[in-house]
């Protein structure tokens, strides 16, 4: 029998707690930036519409357009919101495993109350964003990359199935770099062996 794996990423995690304590930012492109006050720090995190125009994790804040919202980070409220998601994670699996602040998988392989691993996935979405306000998104698959790849495939608040039946037509066209642990230098490499895809 396949392993069960899930994969839940809280979506935009510091910017989303922060509009949590600043309603007043929501439809407005806002980044989570430090050393604001020297305009020489980078952008921790930015909500969907930065992302949109162009905003980037580490860039320098004087990169920035001037219109943009910049929001001082707050790493404990971080650090609240992300043990209230993984009390809602325990209820279904001890075996969660954290990876990072806003990312955790969990092995629901022999959980007796878990029969359905998409109705589950999707329980668990829908409890987050009913229990704390945030967003997750969770992949489904049979190992740890591929849940991930799947809680990446579409974002914001979704669930995608990565099953052995599709994952072929699903994985292999995307970009190298999707994959968990290929960064930079390891994108530059394959690229060099003509390596693109997955």
């Amino acid at each position: 029998m396949d392993r069960v794996i899930l994969h839940s990423d809280i979506n935009s995690c510091y910017a989303s707690v922060e509009r949590l304590y600043k309603p007043e930012l929501e439809g407005k492109p806002f980044a989570v930036c430090g050393s604001q006050e020297m305009r020489h720090g980078i952008v921790l995190a930015k909500d969907d519409a930065a992302k949109r125009a162009g905003v980037k994790t580490g860039m320098a804040i004087r990169q920035l357009c001037p219109e943009l919202e910049v929001v001082e980070p707050h790493f404990e409220r971080y650090a609240k919101y992300s043990a209230m998601v993984r009390e809602i994670y325990a209820e279904y699996t001890d075996l969660c495993e954290p990876f990072g602040i806003d990312e955790s998988w969990l092995d629901i392989t022999n959980c007796l109350a878990c029969p359905d691993p998409v109705k589950t996935a999707d329980e668990i979405r829908r409890r987050v964003r009913a229990e704390t306000g945030l967003t997750v998104s969770v992949g489904v698959s049979w190992n740890k990359v591929l849940a991930k790849l799947g809680s990446d495939y579409k974002k914001p608040d979704a669930v995608t199935v990565i099953d052995r039946e599709h994952f072929k037509s699903m994985v292999w066209g995307l970009p190298a770099s999707d994959m968990l642990m290929v960064g930079r230098s390891t994108r530059r490499e394959l690229a060099r062996m003509g390596i693109q895809t997955i």
